[in-house]
C-alpha cells in the first residue's frame, strides 16, 4: 500500500467525521465566515481584513470543504447549526 499524500489524508480524515463530530475552523476562517454571514462580498472582506480577494476565495474554498457546503449560504447555515458561529449580529449592525 503506497503512503497517502498530505491532501489525500485530509480528505480521508474529513470523510470519517460524522454529523456530531466537532468541525474546527481556523481563527481567520471564522472571521471570513462571520463577514460572509453579514453579507459581505469577497472584495469587502478582503478590504476589511487587509488581504487580497484571491486569498479570501482560498479561505472560502477551505470553509466550504470543511463544512461540506455547496454555497456560502449553506456554509453559514451549517456553521450556525453546529455552533461555529453564534448567530449574533456584529456591533455595527445592532443600531
Amino acid at each position: 500500500m503506497k503512503p497517502m499524500r498530505r491532501s489525500e489524508y485530509r480528505v480521508e480524515k474529513d470523510r470519517r467525521a460524522g454529523p456530531d463530530d466537532p468541525i474546527t475552523l481556523s481563527r481567520r476562517q471564522r472571521q471570513v465566515l462571520e463577514l460572509v454571514a453579514e453579507g459581505a462580498t469577497d472584495n469587502e472582506i478582503a478590504a476589511h481584513l487587509h488581504l487580497s480577494a484571491k486569498t479570501i476565495s482560498y479561505y472560502m474554498d477551505g470553509i466550504l470543504a470543511r463544512l461540506d457546503a455547496r454555497s456560502r449560504a449553506q456554509a453559514v447555515a451549517v456553521a450556525l447549526r453546529r455552533g461555529i458561529l453564534s448567530g449574533r449580529l456584529s456591533s455595527s449592525e445592532e443600531s
